[in-house]
């Protein structure tokens, strides 16, 4: 083959490798600028709301009712921290608990159930069945397994330095957060070995600030333990409940309590949550169904009121959260 023609095949092909690279770019290009690049909004996360349920003995079957109020209005809380009673309900709710679930449970659930006396210079009511009693209604999770996260306040018992139980056997959290000094016997963290832990209303009543430090961006505290004029009256019920009920004996905590600086601490504590729920039962006791029932109806009865207010915060919260973005 002559070698002129050889030439012209190499030049021709060189063209056409040209052109056809050419064609391709010039394709590319075109289908570049009409393709519109998607853009992904960055995604937000809901702010972090904390249900505050402190304690108050009896007048805790009115959490139920502000859990109740808050998820018939969409409100589900992701963290829940208790003190008492309030780490009572609290445990049931953030392990899976429907607000009917823990109706039911209120109303049928007799003082038996839960108090176990016993002959002791450190108490008379041993914990071991309100313990059990949790574990078996949990059905043995542990804490750090709820659907909810959860915590359990307690305080030391020699020191009273406050302790925030937030993994670990929730019936010992449990027993630890509601042993009432000189009434429970105080169980020892771990068992056995462990220091001795006692109700944790001695140290942060309505645990606002444990909520923040668990990193909550809303905070909903509920108190029931906001007197009325009817002292009188609440001391006698007091006293009688305190001689009767399992949950009389978690009320004689707060009905002893003085008027002390750490009192005062306590319920500054409690003013620096977002939202106060404050339930109108001063005047109600829980020595029978049909009044357990009422304590419920208030619970649900303050929270609706204050419904609108929790929303809107929510959404600042959120909006907030979007705009820092």
């Amino acid at each position: 083959m002559p070698a002129s023609f050889v030439s012209h095949l190499y030049r021709h092909h060189s063209v056409l490798t040209r052109v056809s690279t050419l064609i391709a770019l010039t394709l590319f290009m075109s289908a570049c600028s009409t393709v519109t690049p998607t853009i992904k909004a960055p995604a937000i996360a809901s702010p972090s709301v904390a249900l505050v349920l402190g304690g108050g003995g009896a007048k805790g079957f009115a959490h139920i009712g502000v859990i109740k109020a808050l998820e018939e209005n969409g409100i589900t809380p992701t963290l829940i921290v208790g003190t008492s009673v309030g780490s009572l309900v609290g445990s049931l709710y953030a392990s899976g608990y429907t607000p009917a679930q823990l109706e039911h449970l209120a109303l049928t659930t007799a003082d038996n159930e839960l108090t176990d006396f016993v002959l002791s210079n450190q108490g008379f009511v041993e914990g071991f069945k309100l313990r059990n009693f949790i574990n078996n209604k949990v059905d043995g999770r542990a804490i750090e397994d709820f659907p909810i996260g959860f915590a359990a306040v307690a305080a030391e018992k020699h020191t009273l330095k406050k302790t925030v139980f937030t993994s670990g056997n929730a019936g010992l959290a449990v027993q630890a957060s509601c042993s009432v000094p000189n009434i429970f016997i105080a169980p020892r963290i771990p068992e056995k070995v462990g220091k001795k832990y006692i109700d944790g209303g001695v140290v942060s009543l309505v645990p606002v600030d444990s909520a923040r430090a668990l990193g909550a961006d809303v905070i909903i505290a509920v108190d029931v333990t906001t007197a009325n004029n009817r002292s009188f009256a609440l001391k006698r019920i007091s006293t009688f409940n305190s001689m009767s009920s399992f949950w009389g004996f978690l009320e004689h905590n707060i009905t002893t309590q003085p008027n002390t600086n750490r009192a005062l601490s306590m319920r500054h504590e409690r003013d620096r949550a977002d939202i106060v729920i404050t339930p109108d039962v001063g005047h109600i006791s829980s020595i029978d169904t049909s009044q357990r029932q009422a304590l419920i109806t208030a619970g649900a009865q303050a929270t609706t009121s204050q419904i609108y207010a929790i929303k809107q915060l929510i959404k600042q919260k959120s909006d907030s959260k979007y705009a820092t973005l």
